[in-house]
């Protein structure tokens, strides 16, 4: 590692930390990493070599090194190359935090949110970044609508869902609600939170971690959710879209249509808005397909539950 004297020039010190991160993403390309750390920079290496894994589809030692070395050296508007700038960049954040006392937090996994807590354990932080690697990439509206900003708040939000697994069962349920709560602001409606909780839970348990409070919290949004759409208006809804919608703008379009009526019906979300002006936008969606989709959504609407009351 290089060091910098205490009077150098501040461009000196963002280089040497630009360095210091090249030098030990590289390093953590041998995962050999595990055990609990509240290390900044070690959190922000090891998660940034499980995301360069996921993209590549190799954990090889060497292999991960090319692609670090490549994405490093090659152009920023390729997959590889944007999220290496992104990782040497959160790395070199957390090398620059002042003291051993400083710990880790999802701000060393993504600058752009907030400081709160992030598992320890650097194997269950590499399952929860596959588990949210995977969640991103099974459905398209993720990425249509959030792209590569969004599955970097996916990897800080699944570090964070996963230091709830030590959280008693109710805590843990009204963590995860509030978030998925929060996020129905963002056009994402909670349905999507359930189906990410399951991902977690599959993929710890696969991995031999312990799931903890994840299943109760994952139990209390279902019932929520199914108490105004069940699992059945969800699938008939995808229907209703297949058969009057000529070219849905993303997918699984009519499970989140039915899914926002759901939040309303819960009294999470005053309307769902945030969600249908994006899908039936005219940069996405002609006339005749955004009106189909507003009929869709009414349809759902008559079918569906009574107001509930939105929080546990």
């Amino acid at each position: 590692m290089t060091t910098s004297s205490p009077g150098a020039h501040p461009d000196a010190h963002r280089e040497s930390h630009d360095h210091d991160a090249a030098v030990l993403l590289i390093e953590h390309c041998a995962r050999s990493a595990h055990g609990r750390s509240t290390d900044p920079a070690v959190v922000a290496s090891v998660v940034g070599v499980e995301r360069v894994s996921l993209l590549v589809g190799s954990r090889d030692t060497q292999t991960l090194r090319d692609a670090v070395t490549d994405g490093l050296a090659g152009p920023r508007d390729s997959d590889l190359g944007a999220l290496l700038l992104q990782l040497r960049q959160s790395v070199a954040l957390a090398l620059s935090r002042p003291g051993p006392h400083w710990k880790a937090d999802a701000t060393v996994l993504n600058p752009a949110t907030g400081g709160h807590h992030v598992a320890t354990d650097l194997d269950v932080l590499r399952t929860a970044t596959r588990a949210a690697s995977l969640s991103y990439g099974a459905v398209p509206y993720y990425g249509d609508r959030y792209g590569r900003r969004g599955a970097q708040f996916a990897v800080s939000d699944s570090g964070w869902i996963a230091h709830l697994t030590e959280a008693p069962p109710e805590t843990a349920a009204h963590q995860v609600t509030w978030l998925s709560d929060m996020l129905t602001h963002r056009g994402m409606p909670t349905w999507l939170m359930e189906r990410h909780l399951a991902t977690m839970v599959d993929q710890l348990g696969a991995a031999g971690h312990a799931v903890g409070a994840l299943p109760h919290a994952l139990a209390v949004l279902e019932a929520r959710r199914r108490a105004a759409v069940d699992d059945d208006l969800l699938e008939q809804a995808e229907t209703w879209v297949r058969e009057t919608v000529a070219a849905p703008p993303t997918a699984p379009t009519g499970r989140l249509v039915a899914a926002a009526v759901a939040d309303v019906r819960s009294e999470v979300a005053r309307s769902s808005a945030p969600l249908m002006d994006w899908l039936t936008h005219e940069d996405r969606t002609d006339t005749a397909d955004a009106s189909a989709l507003r009929l869709v959504h009414d349809r759902v609407a008559a079918a569906a539950g009574p107001r509930t009351g939105g929080h546990p």
